[in-house]
Parts: C-alpha cells; structure tokens; sequence
C-alpha cells in the first residue's frame, strides 16, 4: 500500500470523512485541479504514492449546460491519473438505470454528468488507475438531499421522491473503503435499499417531527433538466444499511463538521 496518500477534493463531503481518517487533503483554495500549474504544484509539494480523487462537480442539472463540467468531471481525473497512481470516485450515474449494476457492466449514461464521469473512468484506467464507484452519500454537513434533510424538515414540509430505488451511503463508510486501496473497478454503497421519501420520513420522526412532513411525489413532478435513471442500484452492497447509520445526520452525530 502506498504510504504517502493525497484526498484532492477534500471540502467535498466525502473529503473531509477522509481527512478525518487522518489524510492529508487539498481543495479549492489549493489550486483549481484543471489548472496543470496548479497540479504540479501540489505534486510537488506532497509528492504523494497516491491520490484519492474526489474532486467534481456534482450537480447534475448544472452539468447539462456549464462547459466547465466536463474539464472537472472528465479531464482533470485523466490528467492527473497520467502522473501519479489515482482512485477515482465515481458514480452510479454511468449508468442507464437498469439496475441493480455491476462492476462489470458497461457504461450507458443518459445524462452529462455520468458521460463526464465515464469519460473519466476510461481514462483514469487506461493510465493504470482504478475506479471506485458510490452513490446517494450523506453525513453531516453535506450538501447532497440527505445530509441537508435535518435543516430542510425544520424549515417546513419536504418534497421527496418516492419512486425510484435508493441505496443511502454513510459517507464514512466510503471512507474506510477507499483506505484499503481496492483495485480494479468497485462499488461502495450501503446494504439496504429504500426511496429517499422512505428514508426522509424515519428522519423526521427520529427528529421530532410528524412523518407527513415528508411529501411524497414521484421524480416526474420535479421537472429537473438532467435526466436520472429509473433505477442505477450498484452491485454488490456491501457497506452498512442506512438505519444503521441515520443517527449520524441526527444533532449531535459523531461525524466531522
């Protein structure tokens, strides 16, 4: 195992559960990861074995139309993969939303962002690099659907989707995961599969608050730009499920802030 690791991205939720572990990271305010300049510079000044890349933009909607999306979703991983060994983190949303997917199964994204993605997948492994994929992160202090779920349900009633499958993903468990350095192409998701409705509605109610805060609507009433996947489960799930892990979102968790 390299002994020198790097987190680039390391604002980014699953970034800072890494630098919890202990890693050194580095994020915006280091230098923007397109910037070649930039890169040297930062491999120069850790000189790392590795790097855990999780760096992206994320928003999926605004990846339909802003250029910049694709030189941090695609370019910048492939960029750095060609020096230094890099892990990627990736995304369900290569996929078509036939799932449950498989490490195995070839790409077939139906949005920007999961073509940026695999993009970057091909690319990262053609240099040698390696893939870890996951999906539906939270943890305290994120800015994904279920980590801002305690702030939203305070500010009144909460629209949820209700039919499309989940995996929720404690974002510390990824973490841990992506210590061990796995090789190859993987998947880090939790175990237990529900809709974000479901999992929104044992939040409140774990938070004090009525179950019918939560308003269940189907994806289709949302009307977002980005096209999602009906179902982009990853295979096989092996972190743990969600309820073992929802308190962490709960006021006075135990995850970094």
């Amino acid at each position: 195992m390299p002994s020198r690791l790097l987190v680039v991205g390391s604002a980014g939720l699953l970034g800072r559960h890494l630098v919890a572990l202990g890693l050194p990271g580095v994020g915006r305010a280091d230098g923007d990861v397109t910037d070649p300049a930039a890169r040297e510079r930062i491999l120069d000044r850790y000189r790392p074995d590795a790097v855990l890349f999780c760096a992206a933009l994320a928003d999926v909607d605004r990846c339909e139309a802003d250029p910049a999306a694709w030189a941090v979703n695609a370019e910048a991983p492939a960029a750095w993969a060609r020096r230094v060994p890099l892990w990627l983190v990736s995304t369900n949303y290569v996929f078509s939303g036939r799932g449950p997917h498989g490490p195995g199964e070839a790409p077939a994204p139906v949005q920007a962002y999961g073509r940026q993605k695999a993009e970057a997948e091909a690319a990262v492994r053609a240099a040698g690099g390696h893939v870890v994929r996951t999906a539906w992160l939270f943890g305290a202090g994120g800015r994904s659907l279920p980590s801002r779920l305690p702030g939203l349900l305070a500010a009144g009633p909460v629209r949820c989707v209700a039919d499309v499958p989940v995996q929720p993903t404690f974002a510390g468990d990824v973490a841990e995961h992506l210590l061990v350095l796995p090789e190859g192409i993987t998947h880090a998701v939790g175990s237990g599969e529900t809709t974000w409705a479901a999992f929104a509605r044992v939040l409140a109610v774990r938070l004090g608050f009525p179950a019918d805060r939560v308003v269940e609507v189907p994806e289709a009433a949302l009307g977002r730009p980005a096209r999602r996947p009906a179902d982009a489960r990853l295979a096989p799930a092996r972190l743990p499920p969600w309820t073992d892990r929802i308190d962490r979102l709960v006021p006075g968790g135990t995850v970094p802030r």
